[in-house]
């Protein structure tokens, strides 16, 4: 009898893993940005899509609101790993039916965001049919000073964990309107030496899981520490739905904050002024990730977020 085959999107990138060719590269195949090894003048790639039906609701929101999205979650991955981003090509699949002034404003939300970051639309492609809007944006961003990238797997025991924000109930609208961290995550490496860093593109509880995975260690949270973090779009969806406001926290995804691991014993000088929310600490314990309360019980936390491919 053929065992039964995981399907999930961590399954697959793990198969692809396994398939690709990246032998060399100073950045690990599954982080959130590639690099070509050995390339003079070394830049870092990253591509994300996003989705009609699935990233937005399309014809709920301003498509320049669309076009914005589609370029800052790729400039949030340049925020991951600590880079400039130079520039970004665009490739989009429209629905027939919208008009010529819908296409113009989803390039022109992409453009305008692009040009806060120095990170303009170089190229694309544009293609249509008659199936929902797919917008893709391949971005290129280089290391300032020669510094490394941040990855994922960086994390040791004991460094302490934080977050560039609060989390929690994006769908309200945050979701499309975030900021990306990119001028945050410059000045925390220009100041600091982050062990690891990765964006929450699908939930606290998922990314943290998919970052002490690439380390290989444990994470324990201070439930006391993330009740400072929850967004009041979290209290105010958990009064619309019944869910608890944590829980939105924890799962919601597309918040966008990074997620920083800094060694333990980093001056609490450096850290003044930067934009950092601690949230718990690395462990030598690889179960898991779990949750602290204030008796000091722990109990896991599952790795519940958004996954695509389910």
């Amino acid at each position: 009898m053929t065992p039964k085959t995981t399907k999930s999107e961590r399954a697959l990138i793990d198969r692809l893993s396994a398939l690709l060719v990246h032998d060399g590269s100073a950045v690990p195949f599954g982080d959130d940005m590639a690099a070509l090894p050995g390339a003079p003048g070394q830049l870092l790639w990253s591509t994300d899509m996003i989705m009609a039906g699935v990233h937005f609701r399309a014809g709920d929101q301003p498509w320049e609101l669309v076009g914005r999205k589609a370029l800052a979650i790729n400039l949030s991955d340049c925020a991951a790993m600590g880079a400039v981003p130079v520039a970004a090509l665009i490739a989009i699949a429209l629905q027939n039916d919208l008009t010529m002034a819908d296409a113009v404003a989803i390039h022109r939300g992409a453009e305008e965001l692009g040009g806060a970051y120095e990170c303009r639309l170089v190229g694309g492609d544009t293609n249509s049919w008659d199936r929902p809007t797919v917008i893709s944006i391949t971005i290129a961003a280089a290391l300032p000073e020669e510094r490394p990238p941040v990855l994922r797997s960086g994390l040791r025991p004991q460094d302490r964990i934080f977050v560039t924000g609060a989390l929690g109930g994006s769908i309200l609208g945050r979701h499309l309107r975030f900021t990306p961290r990119v001028r945050e995550a410059l000045e925390i490496c220009s100041r600091l030496t982050p062990t690891a860093m990765i964006d929450i593109s699908d939930g606290l509880a998922l990314d943290l899981d998919r970052l002490r995975v690439a380390s290989g260690c444990g994470i324990v949270l201070e439930s006391r520490l993330l009740e400072t973090v929850i967004h009041s779009d979290a209290r105010q969806l958990a009064d619309q739905d019944g869910r608890p406001a944590l829980e939105h926290a924890l799962h919601d995804g597309e918040d966008f904050e990074l997620i920083v691991g800094i060694p333990p014993d980093v001056s609490e000088n450096l850290l003044a002024g930067l934009p950092l929310r601690e949230i718990g600490r690395a462990t030598d314990d690889i179960d898991g990730v779990q949750i602290r309360g204030a008796d000091g019980t722990l109990t896991p936390l599952a790795p519940i977020g958004w996954e695509h491919f389910r």
